[in-house]
């Protein structure tokens, strides 16, 4: 476990998954604590893909590999470096198990800076091999949300024409935007907005949310390098998860072949893609 301080501010981060286990400032508690009964993780690193795969199948090369929810990262042990006592850096390369699900040598960053009260997220996917890699990444923290649930709204930085893009009940996109909401810059939340799954936004003009109870602020992550927004929970659980990806699920009629997938990122030899976000703890 690497630990990250500053003033009151302290932030736990696991090697397994590079994943942010605890947050506390005082002694609040900003991050989910992984309840078992609804959701057993706290922030997970997607990669090298977000969402669900159709079938959890994707064919490579004429090759066909099996693939979970998000990927492979969450589930990797990172090699972790404490640069000082507000920063951290994790390492995750190809190895037996990943190249059993996805054919190609990589490096995985997760940079993690705390500096006034405001930690950066920055990740990095790195070609390391010979021929073209096609990946996305994406971050899922999950915020405490105490109390009543219905006290609890998300704060749009900027007045929003909110349109989802709809997901069926296996999780993969129908190609339907549906327009939810007009000239919103406010989200109040409820566990029935939740029923079929998460809120999943793009084309925001917002390259910010506030997470806030009563009114008052806790959390606020910003995304400019990301081009969609998710928000999840699930009912009865006291957690909001606001997820910046630069990937989307596979389409109900997907093909099924990696470089033809809804937002694939094709990364050449040697080439780096990266993207911060930032969580600023109130």
């Amino acid at each position: 476990m690497i630990l990250l301080q500053e003033g009151d501010v302290r932030i736990q981060i696991a090697e397994r998954g590079a994943e942010i286990v605890s947050v506390k400032k005082g002694a609040r508690e900003y991050i989910w604590q992984a309840d078992p009964q609804f959701w057993a993780k706290h922030s997970p690193l997607l990669f090298p893909v977000c969402g669900r795969l159709r079938d959890f199948t994707y064919t490579y090369a004429g090759k066909s590999y099996r693939m979970g929810n998000h990927g492979f990262a969450q589930r990797m042990t990172f090699s972790a470096e404490q640069l000082s006592d507000t920063e951290a850096i994790f390492t995750l390369r190809e190895n037996e198990e990943t190249l059993a699900e996805y054919p190609f040598p990589f490096r995985l960053t997760q940079h993690y800076r705390l500096a006034d009260g405001t930690l950066y997220v920055r990740t990095e996917a790195e070609n390391t091999g010979g021929a073209p890699m096609y990946c996305n990444f994406g971050s899922h923290e999950a915020y405490a949300t105490d109390g009543d649930f219905t006290d609890w709204a998300v704060y749009f930085e900027k007045k929003e024409d909110l349109v989802l893009i709809e997901q069926n009940k296996t999780g993969q996109l129908t190609g339907r935007r549906i327009p939810y909401k007009d000239d919103a810059d406010m989200l109040p939340l409820s566990w029935k907005l939740f029923e079929n799954d998460s809120l999943l936004f793009d084309r925001l003009r917002s390259k910010y949310v506030t997470l806030a109870y009563r009114g008052e602020p806790t959390v606020r992550v910003g995304f400019a390098d990301y081009e969609h927004l998710l928000l999840w929970t699930k009912p009865g659980a006291q957690y909001v998860a606001i997820e910046p990806w630069n990937g989307l699920p596979d389409t109900a009629d997907a093909d099924g072949l990696l470089q033809h997938k809804l937002g694939i990122l094709r990364l050449d030899p040697g080439e780096k893609k990266e993207g911060t976000h930032s969580i600023t703890f109130y």
